[in-house]
């Protein structure tokens, strides 16, 4: 009987040791388990931290980039508009200054040749109109009556184009217009609407010219 008691009480004793041990092991491997998330969190944010640093010092980069690119053109825009305040200051008498060109309106009729003689003489040629900003300009000039433009069209080449060699991108003819026929006929500006019309080469009328400035 007491050796069974013995043999338990030893047997106790070696579970006990057993739980212990155990106990400590789970205790250790808990704390590296802590270790190891705080490690893994501190890594991520570690990575997290040189991405937006790696961010903030492209961000930074492009800042100053485009801190030149802004100082740049505020240089090249204030030139510009020194540029243009002189380029209006010495507009020759008699001539308007629109855009990057002055105009001249004339106030004696001539033919198409003549007119577009008269504005070679002057350092210019017969105006060219590139868009609708400068259509409406030279509508405005010719309030008092269609004048000669610099458009032209001989049959034997069969196309229109302006007097600089360059092609029509964008037209403003009138209803009907321009007329298909096999004469040598130039371009006028404007009708009542403020259109092109085709008139005849040999008609005298007033004339714009125009001289690029810029």
């Amino acid at each position: 009987m007491m050796t069974g008691i013995i043999l338990l009480s030893v047997y106790f004793t070696l579970l006990q040791t057993r739980y212990d041990q155990l106990s400590n092991n789970n205790t250790q491997l808990q704390e590296e388990v802590k270790q190891l998330k705080n490690r893994t969190e501190v890594t991520l944010l570690q990575n997290r931290y040189d991405q937006l640093s790696n961010n903030n010092s492209r961000l930074q980069s492009s800042y100053q980039t485009l801190s030149v690119n802004h100082s740049q053109l505020q240089d090249e825009v204030k030139q510009l508009k020194n540029r243009i305040k002189v380029v209006v200051k010495s507009c020759p008498r008699g001539w308007t200054t629109f855009g990057n060109s002055w105009y001249f309106k004339s106030e004696e009729k001539k033919t198409w040749s003549g007119s577009r003689a008269d504005c070679e003489q002057r350092g210019a040629d017969l105006v060219v109109i590139n868009n609708k900003k400068e259509q409406e300009f030279v509508s405005e000039l010719s309030k008092d009556g269609e004048s000669w433009i610099g458009l032209w069209k001989e049959w034997t080449q069969g196309g229109w184009e302006w007097v600089d060699g360059s092609p029509l991108t964008e037209t403003f003819w009138a209803a009907g217009q321009p007329l298909h026929d096999s004469e040598w006929n130039p371009g006028t500006c404007c009708d009542q609407q403020g259109k092109w019309t085709q008139g005849y080469s040999n008609d005298n009328r007033k004339w714009i010219c125009e001289k690029k400035i810029i």
